[in-house]
């Protein structure tokens, strides 16, 4: 007995999958288990049910992006007071009633529950399962920030999308940005949770710079950085209507008295974008790749260039 004589496998008895079965959406929703993390109000379900809404349509696109599969039946998962009613309003008139079920996730803590979760779901073989969310389905006492809580978690939900069913997971990201966030250690619960997924998706909403979605994702053609707006369908209905918004192109910066070295690192800054968000960090980052002290970039980078919230722009 052996893990790798009674499970391991040659190259020739794994069945390939083709980049078109690996997303429902393109470079967004993948065929295994994707993340959605967000800030409360950032517009998550709003964004699950726009996509929900475009596979059970048949739709040709979400936000650009090419829907790869049509599906007949989604299972929501909820977990917040009145989630129910609130998804059903999302939903009203936008898709056929019977094609989502929608039923309370409320972990008691015991071995079963899950799986018994997992084989209602495999008898039921929707098209994509969604729980929203995360941190209201743990069981008692249970904290997400925790790694053992987290990838207790995503054990649990992993046997849904090793049994060929779609999972969207709902989450949520800590309240404001923190310095070296990327999108993978975006969710609460860190690498923990997205190292059992495919997948992490997050949405980000500014305020005055409205929202964004970015997307770090396996066998991905890229890393989606979109703007994106929902609107509701009209006055009477809460159906979300996303759409991506247009950017204007980056201004690379154009500074008479800054010297070549200068220049030439603004604009390397505003090409890669880097994840930090302050000045400190950036001359950390960058004073060896210029040959300067960390102080002459601390000094010098205020003159080029700012983070707006949304990231760096010429000064």
């Amino acid at each position: 007995m052996g893990a790798i004589k009674d499970k391991g496998r040659q190259l020739h008895e794994i069945e390939r999958v083709p980049y078109e079965d690996a997303f429902l959406i393109s470079d967004l929703l993948t065929t295994r288990m994707t993340v959605l993390s967000g800030e409360p109000k950032a517009g998550k379900t709003l964004l699950a049910a726009g996509m929900g809404i475009a596979l059970i349509n048949g739709e040709k696109e979400f936000l650009g992006q090419p829907v790869l599969r049509e599906v007949d039946h989604i299972v929501f998962g909820l977990t917040d007071d009145g989630a129910p009613e609130e998804l059903k309003e999302r939903l009203h008139g936008a898709v056929p009633d019977d094609s989502v079920t929608v039923f309370p996730v409320e972990d008691p803590g015991h071995s079963g529950y899950w799986p018994s979760i997992v084989d209602d779901l495999i008898n039921m073989k929707p098209g994509l399962f969604v729980l929203d969310n995360i941190i209201g389905a743990l069981a008692p006492g249970e904290d997400i920030s925790s790694p053992v809580t987290a990838q207790r978690i995503m054990r649990s939900l992993k046997p849904i999308s090793e049994a060929g069913i779609p999972t969207l997971l709902v989450t949520h990201t800590p309240k404001g940005t923190a310095e070296g966030m990327t999108v993978a250690s975006s969710p609460i619960g860190g690498r923990a949770i997205a190292a059992g997924a495919r997948a992490v998706v997050a949405l980000r909403n500014s305020g005055k710079h409205g929202r964004r979605i970015h997307t770090a994702i396996n066998r991905a053609t890229e890393d989606l950085d979109l703007h994106v707006s929902v609107r509701p369908a009209g006055e009477s209905s809460e159906v979300p209507i996303w759409e991506r918004v247009a950017t204007k192109p980056r201004r690379e910066p154009s500074i008479r008295s800054a010297a070549p070295w200068q220049e030439l690192l603004a604009q390397q800054i505003l090409r890669e974008q880097p994840e930090e968000t302050s000045i400190a960090g950036l001359a950390h980052r960058y004073a060896a790749t210029v040959g300067k002290a960390v102080s002459t970039l601390r000094a010098e980078l205020p003159k080029l260039v700012v983070h707006s919230g949304e990231g760096w722009a010429v000064a």
